[in-house]
């Protein structure tokens, strides 16, 4: 299989790519140069997919059996703190970024008869304070593969909704707040600063998401016992009762 991993020298998608790669000629985009350089057996790309003109030049024409889109930002804060670059960057990279790669890439998935994963996060179902932008992004990212896979035939769309994975990702995004002086969350900020982040391995994560992309056909799938509760309680307790749920965590 030929396969195409965005945002593949980090996080999950590092893991991802690390398992395919053993039985798979497998290509890595990321706009992280260290990172990517240090990745070994597997095809390199240093891109940015949020630039529309050099994602059509590199992967226009480029054969692929399965894209995986793994690129992504997040950065916490309340929505009064944060800037309006913050929410467009996060727009930029988690949604548009996955639009320009799927779009250069239809072409060689139609002679495939490929597959496309989009990883979103739990996130994109069930939304958090604190995290408009990313959960914004990701509800976007997650209307958007609906509408694709409805569209296409003959190619399978599917998502991914990972819970918390401990990749620093998600250490990363809450470390953002303390960016923001004088606010009215302050206290809370502080507080998030001095929790530790949980979440599942890195490789277990890398698995199942490998698995996922090799084998998977229906349209969802949850790879964290977290991300799985919450997809099923979003069905059954009330909008109202989580909003209570939630400011009683933050007093």
């Amino acid at each position: 299989m030929k396969i195409l991993i965005t945002g593949g020298a980090n996080g999950i998608g590092k893991e991802t790519a690390k398992i395919l790669r053993e039985r798979n000629q497998v290509t890595v985009i990321d706009r992280d140069l260290e990172a990517l350089e240090s990745l070994e057996k597997v095809e390199k790309i240093h891109l940015d997919i949020t630039n529309k003109e050099r994602v059509q030049e590199e992967l226009t024409g480029l054969e692929i059996d399965i894209l995986i889109n793994c690129a992504g930002v997040q950065k916490q804060g309340s929505i009064e703190d944060m800037k309006i670059e913050e929410f467009e960057e996060h727009i930029y990279h988690n949604y548009i970024g996955v639009i320009n790669t799927v779009q250069a890439c239809l072409p060689s998935l139609r002679e495939s008869e490929g597959k496309i994963v989009n990883v979103s996060s739990i996130a994109g179902l069930s939304s958090a304070p604190f995290l408009s932008g990313y959960c914004a992004s990701k509800h976007a990212l997650e209307g958007f593969t609906d509408s694709l896979r409805r569209e296409l035939k003959n190619i399978d769309v599917v998502l991914v909704e990972p819970g918390r994975v401990k990749t620093g990702f998600n250490e990363k995004g809450r470390d953002n707040v303390a960016n923001y002086e004088d606010s009215n969350y302050s206290d809370l900020y502080e507080e998030m600063l001095n929790e530790e982040v949980d979440g599942i391995r890195p490789e277990k994560a890398g698995r199942k998401l490998a698995f996922i992309a090799l084998n998977g056909s229906k349209p969802r799938y949850t790879i964290t016992r977290e991300a799985w509760i919450i997809s099923k309680l979003e069905k059954i307790i009330p909008a109202r009762i989580v909003d209570l749920l939630f400011r009683k965590f933050m007093r």
